[in-house]
């Protein structure tokens, strides 16, 4: 699969089989996720990887949206030093790219928010000086998946300015 066609095609899936991911595929996942670029070549990201599941269901109920964890064959936990306030934007790309070779390798995911970042760094034994902001689940996607369907993006003229705020089209 192409890239452009992986961006296009990747959806979020919150429901899973039982079947567990195999290591040899989770350790393709994760090393592309540790491909991404980052700040200076930083590489802030130290990731969390679980698949207990007790751990896991522990872990869905530290934030609103994020039952998807609880069925997952694997869930990775993202931190990074709290010091460094372009993290997020380096987390959001190792994240991407772990989502992106999810998709090639048949592997559903879904980002989650964790609303209660200081009980998730104590279940997963995270370091206090560490931020722990989001997970995505992994998992096969059950048959009784259904994606979103396909739109409701934004166009280019709604959401890009050519050289300057006040420009909406190319000069």
């Amino acid at each position: 699969m192409d890239v452009l066609k992986a961006i296009n095609t990747k959806r979020a899936v919150r429901q899973f089989t039982d079947q567990p991911v195999p290591p040899e595929v989770l350790d393709k996942i994760l090393e592309s996720a540790l491909r991404a670029q980052s700040s200076k070549n930083t590489q802030p990201w130290q990731l969390v990887a679980v698949r207990e599941r007790e751990t896991l269901v522990a872990l869905s109920k530290l934030g609103d949206y994020m039952g998807h964890v609880a069925g997952a064959s694997v869930c990775v936990a993202f931190a990074a030093p709290s010091d460094q306030p372009w993290i997020y934007f380096d987390l959001g790309q190792c994240a991407a790219y772990l989502q992106l070779a999810a998709h090639e390798l048949g592997v559903g995911s879904c980002i989650g928010a964790i609303y209660h970042p200081a009980e998730a760094k104590a279940l997963l034994h995270v370091p206090q000086e560490m931020s722990l902001l989001a997970v995505v689940s992994l998992g096969y996607p059950a048959p009784t998946h259904r994606p979103a369907v396909m739109g409701g993006r934004k166009r280019l003229t709604d959401a890009v300015h050519w050289e300057t705020w006040d420009s909406r089209e190319v000069s």
